[in-house]
């Protein structure tokens, strides 16, 4: 697209590790346009951007230049440790300048084991929440499970999330004055990938995208053909090419009670969008049938684990502060530090009183 072009914008949202490479790869062999990043996003309207905004990996870089959403979501039996795959990979960098150094290394190697048993340990709880919110944060337009000051959006000390109760959480300002968050289009990873269902998923994106200003969608009956190319002969790497070493997918695990939560989230998610104000809504109902197939499967797998259970490790009054103690030493501590915060002049008065007296006291 031309810089003048002023196309019809397109967000394209997902929780982190939800198959956003195989999506936007599939996008722009729908359009010849290319995706733009929201960390890269220079002020140019692109046409289609992507996100994993509100999750606290994305950015809203692009203010007001986009019109409508598509939503995708994976599994989060598989999204998650996917996310920590790529933590991993860019060596648990934070600021994208770091994380630039590391960009060759993503979807290159699957995270080591015992890496991945701690930050599951650590992060479970908060990431399956994290997960099920994201949904909520479109379908809901805008349902901000963040406190307002907290701009991370982490949900660190001195702030925490919200919960389910009470509800209705505050809005996102963005979803009131920048864009109708509300997803046209809801796209399962899984039935993007699969050969039978691949086609008819992209056909969903198309029609979205199609007869919008200065978009322009290849024809209908070409969607098989882009499919099979933009993802068989995919040129970008993308997840699959953790394949050539190291551990299996299968192998990254969660413990019997981390499953069963896993259950009771999408069991929880299914129900809230089959009932209610969500009936015979086309995107509720897209929402459900997904949801049926990830209860399906982990449950399947969740079964399994319960008739041959993995060894119980014997308690350790200190695992939890030696979690912490090691996302810390990999650079991923609370983003709220009480040193961090007072160097942040306009902010630290908002926020002092949140912090206990001795940590306030020098201010």
């Amino acid at each position: 697209l031309t810089s003048d072009s002023d196309p019809f914008g397109t967000l394209l949202a997902s929780y982190p590790a939800s198959g956003m490479r195989v999506a936007w790869q599939q996008i722009e062999g729908l359009t010849g346009i290319q995706v733009g990043d929201d960390y890269q996003y220079s002020g140019q309207r692109f046409g289609i951007i992507k996100t994993q905004y509100p999750h606290y990996e994305g950015i809203w870089s692009y203010g007001s230049s986009l019109d409508q959403v598509i939503l995708l979501i994976r599994n989060p039996r598989w999204a998650i440790p996917s996310f920590h795959h790529i933590l991993g990979e860019i060596n648990y960098a934070q600021e994208w300048n770091t994380v630039y150094n590391f960009i060759e290394q993503v979807f290159t190697a699957r995270a080591p084991m015992p890496n991945w048993i701690k930050w599951r340990d650590l992060k479970f709880d908060e990431e399956i929440n994290l997960w099920a919110w994201h949904i909520d944060f479109y379908m809901e337009e805008g349902a901000q499970y963040w406190q307002d000051l907290d701009f991370e959006r982490v949900g660190q000390k001195p702030f925490h999330f919200n919960t389910e109760m009470p509800k209705p959480w505050a809005t996102d300002p963005h979803c009131i004055y920048d864009l109708d968050c509300f997803p046209k289009a809801v796209i399962s990873f899984e039935k993007l990938l699969n050969h039978t269902t691949g086609p008819s998923e992209l056909r969903k994106i198309a029609n979205v995208l199609r007869g919008k200003k200065n978009m322009t969608v290849i024809k209908d009956e070409a969607i098989g053909c882009i499919w099979e190319e933009s993802f068989i002969h995919a040129r970008a790497p993308n997840n699959f090419n953790r394949n050539t070493g190291g551990l299996p997918a299968a192998a990254y695990k969660f413990t019997n009670a981390q499953m069963r939560s896993i259950l009771d989230k999408l069991n929880f998610m299914r129900n809230k969008y089959s009932q209610g104000k969500w009936t015979n809504i086309p995107v509720a109902m897209d929402i459900v049938s997904v949801l049926d197939d990830y209860i399906a499967d982990v449950e399947q797998e969740f079964v399994q684990m319960v008739i041959d259970p993995s060894p119980t490790p014997a308690p350790n009054s200190d695992y939890h502060q030696n979690l912490v103690d090691w996302y810390e030493s990999v650079g991923r501590g609370n983003r709220y530090s009480v040193d961090k915060v007072r160097q942040m002049r306009g902010y630290w008065p908002l926020v002092k009183h949140l912090y206990n007296e001795t940590e306030s006291e020098d201010a």
